[in-house]
């Protein structure tokens, strides 16, 4: 009798991955990596379900960054106060300028300890002036995330466009990024058909990819397969997330 194959949730090195791990690296050099000194902000953009906010969320835990994402009812008071928190500010004010003038005094205290900031392009130019303020003023590492129009946002507003030390744009997953997922989360091995089959179905989101490939475990399990993972199989797994 077959020993039935598990889902282990593992963070993958996608190209993805790779790329954001490239961008930090540059950041982290001390001056953006340009000479300028300037330039530390750093925009992370692209549709939802690629794998942004688990990736960054991923490596401020590692690295022990702040990270906040934002909610639609936050007002700047409250935006404010969470990044407090986040920084470690030990008594939070009610009021903007206190809360402003504790953000800065953290993060002059420690400038290479990146700041990432998640879906702020709901809010608009007003929260980008005031992270434009902070980086300016602190020098610190300031890493927005959000969907495709975030990079449009900041292109409006010169004065953060021009501190921007790179846009990184996170593309579909490619074929290999879903056989490697299924290999490292499952050990099950794709053959070239189910990953066509996946990669078609998943129209390049990571966030498809994790759902059929739980759904590849129940149905290589339910049918009691082995062997390398064939186009019926992945059909199968695919059309069960269609279904939900």
């Amino acid at each position: 009798m077959s020993q039935n194959i598990k889902f282990t949730p593992t963070f993958v090195q996608t190209k993805n991955v790779r790329e954001f791990d490239t961008l930090m690296k540059g950041l982290m050099i001390g001056k953006g990596g340009s000479g300028e000194g300037d330039e530390r902000l750093a925009c992370v953009s692209g549709r939802a379900g690629r794998g942004k906010t688990r990736t960054t969320q991923t490596w401020a835990a590692r690295n022990g960054c702040a990270y906040i994402e934002t909610v639609s009812v936050w007002s700047e008071l409250d935006f404010l106060k969470k990044l407090c928190l986040e920084l470690g500010v030990r008594q939070i004010s009610h009021r903007r300028g206190p809360c402003f003038d504790a953000i800065i005094d953290v993060m002059l205290s420690n400038p290479n300890r990146p700041v990432f900031i998640d879906e702020i392009e709901r809010f608009g130019q007003r929260y980008l002036e005031i992270i434009r303020d902070l980086a300016k003023i602190t020098g610190g590492i300031i890493v927005l995330i959000g969907e495709e129009e975030l990079p449009h946002l900041m292109k409006q507003n010169r004065r953060v466009w021009s501190r921007t030390y790179r846009a990184m744009e996170f593309e579909p997953v490619s074929p290999s990024d879903i056989v490697t997922y299924v290999a490292q989360t499952t050990t099950l091995p794709l053959g070239a058909k189910a990953t066509e089959v996946m990669h078609k179905a998943s129209g390049g989101d990571l966030r498809i990819v994790r759902r059929d490939t739980i759904n590849l475990v129940h149905a290589v399990n339910s049918l009691k397969r082995t062997g390398e993972v064939d186009a019926e199989l992945a059909g199968i797994a695919c059309k069960c997330g269609l279904r939900g």
